[in-house]
């Protein structure tokens, strides 16, 4: 007998996901909708991420550093000058200038690849509830 998969407190709410790598956008994908969060919008990279979160006004957004066009710290400086999404960074970069240039841009958290259900899940949970609390 399958067990079923377990929903995150953050089944139901709407979230897009702006990456220029397809295997991570299609492991965000599977991660997110399996914990029942609905994905409303993927982009490649940040001037079809800022594009897509203005028009969609997810819930949630999970934003790559380094894509082609706009990288994703100005397209979340772009989004967050408009609307006030709660934007977690989802990158390889583990070093603290790109963690404080994500907060200087108004990232409401930072979580670094590789991307596990078991690590992302509970990061994405924490981030926007402590977002949700201020």
């Amino acid at each position: 007998m399958q067990s079923l998969p377990t929903l995150s407190p953050l089944a139901g709410k709407r979230i897009v996901t702006v990456e220029d790598e397809s295997i991570t956008q299609l492991q965000l994908r599977k991660v997110l909708t399996r914990a029942g969060l609905i994905v409303v919008g993927q982009a490649m990279n940040g001037k079809e991420g800022v594009d897509l979160i203005l028009r969609e006004k997810p819930d949630l957004v999970t934003m790559d550093i380094t894509m082609p066009v706009m990288d994703g710290l100005e397209a979340t400086r772009q989004v967050m000058e408009r609307d006030k999404t709660c934007v977690v960074i989802v990158t390889a970069y583990t070093n603290e200038e790109y963690r404080q240039k994500a907060e200087e841009v108004g990232a409401s958290g930072y979580v670094v690849k590789p991307i596990a259900a078991a690590s992302l899940l509970p990061a994405l949970e924490q981030i926007y509830e402590n977002r949700n609390s201020k």
